[in-house]
């Protein structure tokens, strides 16, 4: 795909589309053309005739994309995998689609030895989408315009996006989900109950549902909406998580969601031994999602303040110094015990140290910290000279 793609990728950018050309050039001569009137006698009319001619052209100009789309000098390949799963995406013609398929197929077929899965072999519009690890990916077009943007001193209006890549729930899945899972009956929204569940705890019942719808909602963060996709489902099953509690109870589901509600949301108490224990129920306003800035896809996050920064024990490291003997001829070790409460009492010499010090680690030459582990480590004074 390297190759392919060295061979096909051509051009730097899309050659300008004549008619938006046309449009823009037609809407900079009659703004001169009103510049040239400001400030004149019986010149009103004349002015507001030319604001509605050029209010006309751009909405004619915004029907138009500024370059040309079907350019033969520019074209892009690009290849995206995972596992087994990959989709090939390109900028150019249907024909140039169908040539870079078949060569993939021949790759695979002669080249892997392996065997392609037809039914999920397609070539698609981008609009179409493609569903890629459990995602539906496509392009969408923006109709909306910014106001207030300053270009060179005037106040105009300009498009805010031509094409852009979305990520979106597949259409169906969520239905699918819902039927898979006997949460009820998806296109009216009403939920029914699970009998089979009745024999469990309030508890196990509620973080079981917790866990189903908590699992595909974290799987979807990414996607376009999704705690608007997402509500319906939410609600069919909150009702079937409720109507499985009250047919366990033999009451209502007023009964239940009364029982349950909070300030907070819906919370089931368990009271233990010890302490009570708060089980929450999933709610869509608690999924944490990532915004997603274009500028930022595909770079790596900056890490440095994780990498670059030193803490206690690398400064300790660093200093090449034994912390028992104060010998610095290495290497060097660093020991370590599970908690505090192992050196709160002790009578060794490096155990009232760590104590003194609040620390469960201690940088060592590697023959005090052999003796320490043979419990044959002398007292600091065998070290003096």
């Amino acid at each position: 795909m390297k190759t392919m793609k060295e061979q096909f990728d051509k051009g730097v950018q899309r050659k300008s589309n004549r008619a938006y050309k046309r449009h823009s050039d037609k809407i900079h001569r009659l703004r001169k053309k009103g510049d040239r009137l400001k400030g004149k006698e019986n010149s009103k009319e004349t002015l507001q005739a030319i604001q509605r001619e050029i209010k006309e052209t751009q909405r004619q100009r915004r029907r138009l994309p500024s370059s040309d789309p079907f350019d033969e000098g520019y074209k892009r390949l690009s290849y995206y995998r995972y596992a087994d799963d990959f989709v090939a995406s390109i900028i150019g013609s249907k024909a140039d689609a169908e040539r870079i398929q078949q060569e993939i197929k021949r790759f695979i077929q002669e080249t892997l030895k392996l065997e392609i899965a037809e039914e999920k072999s397609h070539i698609r519009h981008s609009k179409q989408g493609v569903i890629f690890v459990g995602y539906w990916i496509k392009t969408y077009s923006g109709a909306r315009v910014v106001k207030a943007i300053i270009h060179k001193g005037r106040h105009t209006t300009q498009k805010s996006m031509s094409e852009r890549i979305q990520v979106q729930i597949p259409p169906g899945n969520l239905q699918k989900f819902c039927a898979e899972k006997r949460y009820g009956i998806y296109e009216n929204g009403d939920g029914r109950h699970k009998a089979e569940l009745s024999i469990l705890s309030d508890a196990e019942i509620i973080l079981a549902y917790n866990g189903e719808l908590r699992g595909l909602a974290n799987y979807y963060a990414l996607a376009h909406s999704v705690k608007g996709e997402m509500n319906k489902l939410a609600h069919i099953w909150q009702t079937s998580l409720f109507k499985t509690l009250a047919h366990k109870h033999k009451t209502h589901v007023t009964t239940i969601a009364k029982r349950l509600k909070t300030d907070n949301g819906y919370v089931h108490t368990v009271q233990e031994k010890e302490k009570t224990r708060i089980i929450r129920l999933f709610r869509l306003k608690d999924l944490k999602t990532s915004p997603l800035t274009y500028q930022s896809i595909d770079i790596p996050p900056n890490t440095f303040a994780l990498t670059l920064s030193r803490s206690e024990p690398i400064r300790r490291i660093n200093a090449e110094q034994c912390e028992y003997c104060e010998t610095k001829e290495g290497p060097f070790q660093v020991h370590h015990i599970r908690k505090m409460k192992d050196v709160a009492d002790g009578k060794e010499l490096w155990q009232r140290i760590m104590a003194a010090r609040r620390r469960k680690t201690l940088v060592l030459c590697v023959r005090c910290h052999q003796r320490l582990h043979t419990g044959t480590l002398p007292g600091r004074s065998h070290f003096k000279r």
